[in-house]
């Protein structure tokens, strides 16, 4: 893969990306914002799934995840920035790899949750019980992004090839 990191490097876009010392910067900014709005209402909303805060019926907590897709679609627009600015800082990266492992956990989570448990969760009150199929999804989409903030923070650390 280093050979299409190479190329990529080589684009004008890429070159672009890192020439203009206030995009990276601007993109840290948005990424956080987006990660904050992602992590804070998925989160809430895994925790309300597992049976936490059940004062608040599980539509109510479903109702602010708009928010937490503006703030997905903000990340995947800066990662993607971020990609391909340095591809070579991301590429061989296993932390990368790692991050993209629970992104890709996290859809497919969703997805199972939107295709299956959801319906029946959806309609759990205030002070009802989470079906034990929810609290699985809820305590999978949880490890899942918090799995993406830890190995995005983890980047310069764990890095290097594998």
């Amino acid at each position: 893969m280093t050979g299409f990191a190479a190329w990529l490097a080589s684009t004008s876009l890429s070159r672009s990306i890192v020439l203009y010392p206030w995009i990276w910067p601007l993109c840290e900014i948005v990424h956080f914002i987006g990660l904050s709005l992602v992590v804070g209402i998925a989160g809430f909303f895994d925790l309300r799934l597992m049976g936490f805060m059940k004062r608040v019926p599980v539509a109510a907590a479903r109702d602010l995840m708009p928010f937490a897709i503006a703030g997905f679609l903000m990340n995947l627009a800066t990662g993607a920035t971020f990609f391909i600015g340095k591809p070579d800082q991301y590429i061989d990266n296993l932390a990368w790899w790692a991050k993209v492992f629970c992104l890709v956990l996290a859809g497919a989570n969703a997805m199972f949750f939107e295709t299956t448990v959801g319906a029946r969760a959806i309609v759990v009150g205030a002070g009802e019980d989470t079906p034990p199929a929810a609290k699985v999804v809820g305590a999978v989409s949880l490890a899942s992004w918090l799995g993406v903030l830890y190995f995005g923070r983890m980047l310069p650390y764990i890095g290097g090839a594998f």
